[in-house]
């Protein structure tokens, strides 16, 4: 997803220590100094930025169209109205019988009608984050953290970070998507919206896993699912999940070690069109961010060496504007492994 969570990303939760190593094995970089081409996702391998429509028919009997409908953004769902989404999930990975990580998290997210939001992450690893994008200011913090204040960087910005918290189910389903048989059980009713409900389970013969261009994503192409089980309620009009509950166990390998998965995560979306208010955090619990000038970081790293900083020459005044704070990366990358 997780950065993609960007992508390696800007997310902020992207090490797999257990998976032998460190920052630059999550980042998929190279150990020759450089950064091979199709390492660079969105850069020099472009993504697909407008793919067809779903369509739900074909979700109902596909399994890779359902991925791709359990993929759909929170943009999709808030150009309609109002909502709250409520998504827990679980995953335990393990070498032999060891059991080498394991992670639960619990997000919720409240959007309203005019794409005011609040956003909420906790897991099991004691590390997550909040966000508050209100009156055209976002409110950003780690856990247990002071809120800092600050503009978006871009227009975009707010329902991208809206749509990185939503991505949980997508993610997850889009590693066994490919193995899924897929049953359509008819008409259903969620927070108020006609869906379709379809059953979820292990084709006897599964499919392959779709190629990687990536190669931070190749391990992917190994991933061999032997448990499959759940179902979902699709929006009847749109596509996107109103409810869905996935179980999985799932083997893979990585790096000549292999590992087996097991994972559960649920979506539930509710409170559809209701009226939701988005109130900014108390004012003594929030700072504002400083931040430089992008251009004066540009220029500091193209010139280094050659001529001196220019935060000696006013560089460092605040703007307001920027990214996030830089945080420690946590010691597990297991929430949204499905994102690399």
């Amino acid at each position: 997803m997780l950065m993609s969570r960007l992508r390696a990303r800007r997310r902020v939760r992207r090490l797999w220590p257990a998976l032998a190593v460190g920052a630059c094995l999550a980042a998929g970089c190279s150990g020759h100094g450089g950064v091979k081409d199709e390492e660079l996702e969105g850069l020099v391998v472009a993504p697909d930025d407008q793919p067809p429509p779903v369509d739900v028919d074909k979700a109902a009997t596909d399994g890779r169209e359902l991925t791709r409908a359990l993929a759909l953004p929170d943009r999709d769902v808030a150009a309609l109205g109002s909502h709250r989404v409520h998504i827990t999930s679980k995953v335990e990975v393990k070498e032999g019988a060891e059991v080498v990580d394991s992670l639960s998290d619990d997000t919720i997210l409240e959007v309203a009608a005019d794409g005011q939001f609040h956003g909420k992450l906790d897991n099991s690893a004691d590390y997550g984050r909040e966000i508050i994008f209100t009156g055209g200011e976002l409110y950003l913090r780690p856990r247990y953290a002071r809120w800092h204040r600050r503009l978006p960087t871009e227009p975009g910005e707010p329902a991208h970070l809206r749509d990185e918290l939503y991505a949980v189910l997508g993610d997850y389903f889009d590693l066994v998507g490919h193995a899924a048989e897929v049953s359509d059980k008819g008409a259903a009713t969620v927070a108020g919206r006609a869906g379709r409900k379809v059953e979820i389970k292990l084709a006897p013969s599964p499919g392959k896993p779709p190629r990687q261009a990536l190669t931070q994503r190749k391990w992917r192409e190994s991933v061999t699912v032997t448990a499959l089980a759940g179902e979902a309620v699709l929006d009847a009009d749109h596509g996107f999940p109103l409810s869905a509950h996935v179980t999985a166990e799932l083997g893979f390998v990585r790096d000549g070690r292999s590992f087996t998965m097991a994972l559960e995560v649920t979506h539930e979306l509710a409170d559809f069109g209701a009226a939701i208010a988005i109130a900014p955090p108390p004012a003594d619990e929030t700072v504002d961010t400083p931040m430089r000038l992008r251009e004066v970081d540009e220029r500091d790293a193209l010139l280094e060496g050659i001529a001196p900083p220019a935060k000696a020459s006013g560089g460092n005044a605040p703007t307001g504007r920027g990214p996030e704070p830089t945080q420690p990366p946590p010691p597990v990358d297991l929430e949204h492994q499905g994102r690399e």
